[in-house]
């Protein structure tokens, strides 16, 4: 990385058939024809029962809901400002030879004027006003290393130097106001252009408050295999590391530095440390090493389904565009990425059929027209216009497939490079012109049409600044099987923690932590508004219905009563939002009353055995005059949850502001106890003994029940089927067609035997005058199921 010594100085070496009636029980047929009708029975009953089975229109058969999973979006109430270029610290590694030539490549993405953050690291000071100008980065001169051991053969001892710039970056960080803005620190050379709007993007996807490393290996199989590794971020492709991780690699890189001197290279060291302090690479395929020679058109026409971070090794392989210096093509391709990003280099394949052409569209860098209809499975190869690493045009040596430009000459692509792209004013579409490049292209006798007779192309294109930020979904069929459905999909967005990983277990034993809750698949069962009226989806932010709880609530005796709140519910961080409940339902609560005595309020809920559930209750203390007077019990089934709950302390002192607790419940009937778990759940507050002696003070509040059924040991939420389960029992056409075939054989060979039977009996008993029956089989199939895909 950074130095004019790249990774390439290692060399690695390597019938109306007549039926006669005997009426004696000891007839050669009668044996024959019970067979026969036993098999023919088993058929039936068999076919009968494959079609019942998978009957779509039986309700006893398939279950009434699907398990999908639950797809959470967005952030809580004061959500955390999202992930900008400002919180991204880059360290740059450069060598004071080639930063004259090199900082040409670094001018065409970085932004001037204080926009970004970061240094460039060189190894010892160079006398050029240019590079201290504000189009470019800082310059900083790395720390002696000659104390470090370096004891790699034909290696170069500036990779220590390079290996420490994350903790020297620190270091410079350190103490400084533009530390607290710091989430990420960014590594590259002196080669490297990043992108950086797609870095942005890619970085938001996780939390930069963990341990997070992340970057790309090496497109060379064996550079990855033999002299690194795929579990290596390699340097000049880039890679980011979370502030908190950076902090923590900073005070103990230099003791493991120590411990690596026989490794070649600077990102080896860093993967090294990595390992020591547990934290794997998180791979993402935008980050480009490009350790290739010759032409990055295969590679770049056919770019992954990810947004274009990086790309590395400009002085090796061959300028972006033809008929132009390295610098000036990355200059060109930066025109299409400033006005979209996202959409750099991302690849469409089209077919004109009146033309019988193939296209194949790089936006914002190449058109490819191919003869003939090419599979989209080859079109999004990478075709060999790259060399490998180790110069020996072995393919197999990549870590990717490959496929030849063309397998006969009338197949050669027309390739159609970028010469301009800008923004039609008019309608927000983005207008990119494509030319023809100028080579060779053999004759062919194809009745096709010759794409050579094009000149221009011109791409109307949106820009899709979200491009990334969809949710996709996809469904599969299990393994030997085409059967797949869905009967609606939701996707709602929620905050974070709309669902915790963590809550309360309850049951008769007491009470323990359950964790894994976000992991499992929930149905709402019950969505209650204790003490309020019905709350409709317009009111809710989420959409969700809130019903009363006038059917549920079992203490009638007077001991309660409901409240109402006109003021303001105040939510604070670390409690419920609007998104957990709405207002509708913390203004309302039923509240006990001290002066009929101490009885524990009650609901009752209908719900299913075999199942676990979450039980989500709503608090929000909108009755007391004053703080620290409420304390109340809270139990399930009977059995305490929460013993002296101080709904003052849950709310950090402050009246009217919600807070939630999760239960979960398993609602098994059990037949050893006389807990109505079985057939309902039963939620209970009521006084505790820290219970306020005023009479007319409040012992117990409830302002909101949620009961959610969660999915079985089975991943159920109907029983205990699996789509696994259906299909396993569902016999596939293969072996069906086995069974047919076997059967066939069977009849072909009975009837043979039949026919020999019987001319062995008219010969026997030929002058006898014998009744026959005539039987018409009339053959039956059962239907024959046809599984296709959804």
């Amino acid at each position: 990385m950074g130095e004019n010594n790249h990774k390439d100085q290692k060399q690695l070496s390597y019938d109306k058939s007549n039926k006669p009636f005997f009426p004696s029980s000891s007839s050669p047929c009668s044996f024959t024809a019970i067979v026969l009708l036993l098999i023919f029975v088993s058929y039936l009953l068999y076919s009968f029962s494959f079609i019942s089975f998978l009957n779509p229109y039986s309700p006893s058969k398939i279950p009434n809901s699907l398990l999908v999973p639950v797809i959470r979006l967005g952030s809580g109430q004061q959500p955390e400002e999202q992930t900008e270029l400002k919180h991204i610290v880059f360290g740059i590694a450069a060598s004071s030879d080639l930063w004259k030539h090199r900082r040409e490549y670094v001018k065409t993405w970085w932004k001037p004027n204080g926009e970004m953050n970061g240094a460039v690291w060189l190894d010892k000071p160079v006398n050029d006003s240019v590079s201290s100008s504000s189009a470019l980065p800082q310059i900083r001169i790395s720390s002696d290393t000659s104390s470090f051991k370096y004891r790699y053969r034909n290696g170069h001892r500036s990779a220590i130097r390079i290996t420490r710039i994350v903790s020297e970056t620190v270091r410079m960080l350190n103490g400084a106001e533009a530390e607290r803005n710091v989430r990420w620190v960014v590594m590259g050379d002196d080669d490297t252009v990043f992108f950086t709007e797609n870095l942005v993007r890619v970085l938001r996807k996780y939390d930069h408050k963990q341990f997070y490393y992340i970057g790309a290996p090496s497109e060379s199989h064996l550079q990855n295999l033999h002299q690194f590794s795929y579990g290596m971020a390699y340097g000049g492709g880039g890679f980011a590391i979370s502030y908190p991780l950076a902090k923590v690699l900073e005070k103990m890189q230099d003791r493991c530095i120590e411990r690596y001197s026989d490794l070649y290279g600077s990102d080896d060291r860093i993967h090294a440390c990595m390992a020591e302090l547990g934290v794997p690479l998180t791979k993402q395929v935008g980050f480009h090493q490009f350790d290739v020679y010759g032409n990055l058109l295969g590679l770049l026409s056919v770019h992954p389904q990810a947004p274009i971070v990086s790309i590395h090794h400009l002085d090796v392989v061959e300028p972006i565009f033809p008929k132009t210096n390295r610098v000036n093509a990355l200059k060109k391709l930066m025109i299409p990425a400033k006005l979209d990003s996202a959409s750099l280099v991302q690849q469409s394949v089209c077919y004109d059929k009146s033309r019988q052409w193939t296209m194949s569209i790089s936006w914002g860098y190449t058109v490819q027209i191919t003869r003939t209809y090419m599979p989209a499975r080859f079109m999004e190869m990478p075709t060999r216009t790259f060399n490998d690493w180790h110069k020996r045009r072995d393919f197999t040596n990549l870590a990717f497939n490959t496929r030849p430009i063309t397998w006969t000459d009338c197949q050669r692509p027309r390739v159609f490079y970028l010469s301009h792209a800008f923004s039609n004013s008019s309608d927000t579409t983005t207008i990119s012109e494509y030319v023809r490049h100028n080579e060779w292209y053999p004759k062919c006798d194809w009745g096709i049409a010759d794409p050579s007779d094009i000149n221009q192309i011109f791409v109307y294109k949106r820009p899709t600044p979200d491009r990334w930020n969809k949710v996709v979904i996809r469904f599969f069929p299990s393994k030997d099987s085409n059967f797949a459905f869905v009967n609606a999909i939701e996707v709602i967005s929620a905050p974070k923690d709309l669902i915790g990983d963590v809550a309360t277990s309850v049951s008769h034993d007491g009470t323990e932590k359950f964790n894994g809750l976000a992991k499992q698949a929930m149905q709402v069962v019950y969505r209650i508004n204790v003490g309020g009226r019905k709350v409709t989806p317009f009111n809710d932010t989420l959409w969700r219905t809130w019903v009363t709880d006038d059917e549920f609530f079992k203490t009638g005796d007077g001991s309660s009563e409901k409240s109402y709140f006109t003021g303001r519910i105040k939510y604070r961080p670390g409690g419920a939002s609007r998104e957990v409940g709405p207002d509708n339902v913390y203004n309302t609560a039923r509240v006990g009353k001290r002066s009929i005595g101490l009885v524990d309020m009650s609901w009752d809920f209908k719900v299913s055995a075999g199942y676990k559930y979450l039980i989500r209750m709503h608090f929000c203390d909108i009755a007391s005059k004053s703080l620290g007077r409420l304390y109340f019990n809270v139990y399930i089934n009977g059995n305490l949850a929460y013993q002296d709950f101080d709904i003052s302390y849950a709310a950090d002192d402050v009246l009217a502001s919600p807070y939630y607790i999760d239960f979960v419940v398993d609602a098994t009937a059990d037949d050893n106890n006389n807990s109505p778990s079985g057939s309902s759940i039963t939620v209970s507050v009521g006084p505790s003994n820290k219970t306020n002696v005023d009479e007319h003070g409040v012992d117990a509040i409830l302002n909101g029940v949620e009961i959610m059924k969660m999915n079985n040991s089975m991943g159920s939420l109907d029983g205990y089927v699996s789509t696994e389960m259906i299909l396993s029992t569902c016999p596939n056409r293969r072996n069906l067609s086995i069974f047919i075939a076997m059967l066939a054989f069977m009849c072909i060979f009975m009837s043979f035997y039949i026919v020999t039977q019987r001319k062995k009996v008219k010969d026997q008993y030929g002058w006898t005058k014998l009744s026959m029956d005539i039987l018409e089989d009339n053959p039956k199939s059962g239907n024959q199921f046809t599984a296709r895909k959804a």
